[in-house]
């Protein structure tokens, strides 16, 4: 009997985990939030395959589902969660960012079945990543990394206005909750962090209020200092990590699916994986992991399977976004004081 998936929300991200999970061999319903109305109930979605549910037939297909897929507005998805837990879903896979801040988080994390809620972490499933951070833990002495995700808002959607998206609104987009992934995994590879400092702009050539760049600071639990840029004003598009240590080199070109490692004498290596250059692979392999999950399942051997973040995980890197962003607006109000007027 194949797994029954049920994805909340049916916008660009719901649509492809109700393509990827059919891929995968799952029996998938998209539970619009916008209902179509009884008459769309139970006819196939054409973009995804998948069968269609209105808010009558979705809760009942939410009562012992094997996965629901909370893939709605970030402002939503501790109420979406909670309503897929408290009416029988099995398991909930979460999109990131777990919710705007997180003490927002808090009726989840205190849920009784809390531990069976994961966190989308699709870079987690890349080959690249498994690779490098096996790389990182042979590394000798203290170390440094730098940790970027340079892109263009405009091109994420270029048949929507940005404007409108829920990127550009300040409670619920911005870079430090958009490009929360990079937090995810740099805890994932370098161990838990303390934030040092961070710089966040509001302004820029973006016509949005949301946080446009932000540069943060923290070191770790396991001796790493690590910076970390994340913009929407950068064309072309450029992302991954670079670590330096008395051990070598590492970097890890996620737009091109390289890993690079230099050893202290200056030899090089490459490796490039293909299969991360295909979006639909990625969460593939992120899905399939998510299915099996158990929440008793040791964090690394869910890292190597390319499975989902834990929600502890979801909610820490939202918690170091928000001492960013708290750091940072306070940073930007100490300087406009000392202005001269």
């Amino acid at each position: 009997m194949s797994a029954s998936v049920v994805v909340r929300g049916s916008g660009s991200i719901g649509q492809r985990h109700a393509r990827v999970f059919r891929q995968v061999g799952a029996d998938v319903a998209l539970w619009p939030v916008r209902d179509r109305g009884p008459a769309a109930a139970g006819a196939v979605d054409e973009a995804t395959g998948a069968h269609l549910l209105d808010d009558t037939t979705g809760p009942d297909a939410v009562r012992g589902a094997t996965l629901v897929v909370v893939a709605t507005d970030t402002s939503r998805h501790v109420t979406d969660a909670l309503e897929a837990l408290d009416g029988g879903a099995e398991k909930v896979l979460l999109e990131k960012p777990v919710a705007p801040t997180a003490p927002e988080a808090t009726a989840l994390s205190e849920h009784l079945r809390h531990t069976l809620v994961w966190v989308a972490a699709p870079l987690r499933a890349h080959e690249g990543f498994r690779h490098l951070r096996r790389l990182v833990r042979h590394l000798e002495g203290p170390a440094s990394a730098h940790v970027w995700s340079q892109s263009w808002l405009p091109d994420w959607r270029p048949d929507r206005d940005y404007r409108r998206s829920y990127s550009a609104r300040p409670d619920e987009g911005g870079v430090l909750r958009d490009l929360v992934h990079e937090i995810d995994y740099a805890g994932a590879l370098f161990g838990a962090p303390t934030l040092l400092g961070a710089a966040v702009d509001t302004s820029g050539p973006l016509d949005i209020e949301a946080d446009q760049a932000a540069t943060l600071l923290w070191s770790t639990d396991r001796s790493f200092t690590v910076t970390a840029r994340l913009d929407y004003t950068t064309r072309p598009t450029s992302r991954g990590v670079v670590v330096h240590s008395p051990g070598g080199s590492l970097e890890w070109d996620v737009v091109r699916a390289v890993v690079r490692h230099t050893t202290p004498e200056g030899d090089t290596t490459e490796q490039v994986f293909d299969h991360d250059l295909d979006r639909d692979i990625v969460m593939g392999t992120q899905a399939r992991a998510a299915l099996d999950l158990l929440p008793t399942a040791p964090a690394d051997e869910r890292i190597a399977r390319g499975a989902p973040a834990s929600l502890a995980e979801g909610v820490a890197a939202v918690r170091l976004c928000d001492s960013a962003r708290a750091a940072g607006h306070a940073s930007g109000d100490e300087r406009t004081q000392k202005e001269p007027t």
